[in-house]
């Protein structure tokens, strides 16, 4: 475009003249800003630290949402020490809980509208000792399940299939979920794998760590009928079961956003047994509620800035015969199932403050009324804080929810998994697999989520 300035012939003066006098015509002054910045002015006036009106808070980034699709890669260790999970069909027989969970899953993957891509392998070893990822149709595999595994297929060291798995999928960007009974059976001429089995373990998911992958590990017992291949083979070396319950696994490992997918979306109705490795959140949405009925604060309570639609700064004035107390709202919508309950939450969740004294009170789940209450229904969590004391003049009060690792992993754990009517719903060593898993995320971060809510303390 020419930047020449026209001038008009008839005026005698220049065009942008003409315009700045229509300009000072009218009242004020107006500056070309862009959509954002002309949403986002605000003013601010002097008043007194009550009446002082500042920038409205800025709401805490969303988690990431959890992908609409995913591509899966289903793994199924096809073991002799698995047939047990999978008898031969007969019409006055039941399904297994194993046959029940696969048949939904694999249908799931193979029909539902959160799968993109899909891929079925049956897992085993070569005469070579081998890793070997059989990759076969859907129909190969649920006929396996229904059916029954056939041939004499020697274990797989569990480091070898995880690493195999692994391996393959992230070649693809997909996820990788392993389905086995997780019993190490090491090489017979490596016993010492044992000894060194959350090492392994680690080594085996090491392209986990180096490319930001996370672990959801889901555990569930089934009546189990054939021969039971334990780890400790002293007294016996296989023991024949008639319906005992023997646990078995579903890993998936891939991208957070993918694995809650895969978890919320297409296995849906999980187990009681869940934990999560690896998942971190950079923010969850938070608020101070200091006007719902419900939530009635105690004492001098009030949020800093009035204008606030969220409210993540406080005024307080604790005194000694009335301490201050109020709630704080959160949304862990995204958080997976097992880290939203009530009971997982009063274990866990941690308070740290500066410049005071504060303790937790009770910690509420958002029922019916919170969740068409206005003002809270956003909210799907509520934790009281108490507050007795301020040493300083500002400082801040933060809920931590730290990486733990969920108590049934030491209850479904033991050292002699011979026999397993003594004993039931035990893998041998399991807490060693999953301190394996939890060496991947050592330098990674602490909290699961961190919210923190600032204040000030009120000297009127």
């Amino acid at each position: 475009m020419n930047s020449k300035i026209y001038k008009a012939p008839f005026l005698g003066t220049t065009l942008p003249l003409l315009c700045l006098g229509l300009a000072l015509m009218t009242t004020g002054c107006f500056e070309k800003k862009g959509a954002r910045e002309e949403t986002e002015t605000t003013t601010t006036e002097k008043a007194s630290s009550r009446d002082q009106k500042e920038p409205s808070a800025i709401t805490p980034e969303p988690a990431p949402v959890a992908n609409a699709k995913v591509d899966v890669d289903i793994y199924l260790e096809v073991s002799n020490g698995m047939k047990g999970f999978m008898p031969p069909p007969a019409a006055d027989k039941e399904p297994t809980t194993f046959q029940n969970r696969l048949t939904k899953l694999i249908s799931e993957v193979q029909d539902g509208v959160h799968v993109d891509d899909k891929r079925f392998y049956l897992a085993k070893q070569d005469n070579a000792g081998k890793p070997v990822l059989d990759s076969v149709s859907y129909n190969t595999l649920k006929l396996t399940i229904v059916s029954g595994i056939k041939d004499n297929v020697l274990g797989t060291p569990l480091p070898d299939m995880l690493k195999a798995a692994l391996t393959n999928s992230t070649k693809r960007g997909a996820l990788s979920v392993v389905i086995s009974d997780f019993i190490h059976g090491p090489d017979p001429n490596n016993p010492g794998q044992f000894l060194s089995l959350d090492a392994d373990i680690r080594s085996s998911l090491k392209q986990a760590e180096h490319e930001n992958l996370v672990v959801a590990v889901l555990a569930e017992a089934s009546p189990f009928y054939g021969n039971y291949y334990p780890a400790v083979k002293k007294p016996a070396v296989k023991q024949t079961l008639s319906g005992q319950e023997i646990p078995f696994y579903i890993w998936i490992v891939g991208k957070q956003a993918d694995v809650q997918t895969f978890t919320n979306k297409v296995l849906r109705n999980l187990p009681a047994q869940q934990a999560y490795f690896g998942f971190s959140y950079a923010s969850v949405p938070y608020s101070a509620v200091l006007k719902a009925t419900a939530f009635k604060p105690m004492g001098v309570v009030y949020c800093t800035s009035r204008t606030a639609e969220t409210c993540t700064t406080v005024n307080l004035a604790p005194e000694n015969k009335e301490p201050v107390e109020f709630t704080i709202g959160l949304d862990l919508s995204n958080l997976p199932a097992t880290m939203q309950s009530a009971d997982y939450l009063k274990q866990n969740l941690k308070l740290a403050i500066t410049g005071g004294k504060a303790s937790l009170g009770t910690i509420l789940v958002a029922n019916e009324d919170t969740k068409s209450a206005p003002g809270v229904s956003q909210f799907t969590h509520f934790v009281r804080v108490k507050v007795p004391q301020l040493t300083a003049s500002t400082g801040s009060i933060t809920l931590n929810l730290p990486q733990a690792v969920p108590t049934w992993i030491s209850q479904w754990s033991t050292g002699n998994d011979n026999n397993p009517a003594s004993a039931p719903r035990k893998t041998y060593q399991f807490n060693k697999i999953i301190d394996g898993v939890q060496a991947l995320y050592r330098d990674k971060s602490e909290f699961v989520f961190s919210a923190t809510m600032k204040f000030n303390k009120e000297t009127n």
